[in-house]
């Protein structure tokens, strides 16, 4: 609701019997698109990597800590197994700050990227077809299928691969 009173305050001062308008709907384009669906996949598959790594860090851990707490391990040797704990545990630490900074960081690109492949696509759109401006189509309280151009964009994005 807030948003359709928002695109009513804005277009207040316009004479909507001479103005064109399309809209977009960003879930579909999210939800259909192939190109967002292989971004998305790509990012899932480096969290995996991440997550196998961490994984494997911890089982180092819990391996090293049961050594640790063995009552049959001498002194000198559970000294150095507590070195390596915290060795490895200080390298999980790094890599868990890492994996995080790197997947937000390919997840803004993606999105970055999405965003302004879309915003062109719409712009072309509107200039061929002679809209006034696209809007996100949920803004409406009731709008005419003709108006909903978000399938030419998916069309058109996904063959941006």
């Amino acid at each position: 609701m807030k948003k359709a009173l928002l695109v009513v305050a804005l277009f207040s001062g316009f004479s909507f019997a001479q103005q064109k308008f399309a809209c977009i709907d960003p879930n579909r384009i999210l939800s259909e698109s192939q190109l967002v669906k292989g971004k998305e996949s790509q990012l899932r598959a480096k969290v995996e990597e991440y997550q196998k790594q961490l994984d494997q860090i911890n089982k180092r851990l819990e391996d090293l800590r049961k050594q640790i707490e063995s009552r049959g391990i001498a002194q000198n040797v559970r000294e150095q197994r507590i070195r390596e704990y915290q060795r490895v545990e200080a390298e999980g630490i790094e890599l868990q700050q890492k994996a995080q900074r790197e997947i937000a960081e390919m997840r803004e690109k993606l999105e970055g990227d999405i965003v302004s492949t879309v915003r062109k696509i719409s712009e072309d759109i509107a200039k061929r077809e002679g809209f006034t401006g696209v809007i996100d189509c949920t803004v409406f309280i009731y709008m005419s299928a003709e108006i909903d151009i978000t399938a030419e964009v998916i069309q058109r994005l996904d063959q941006q691969k």
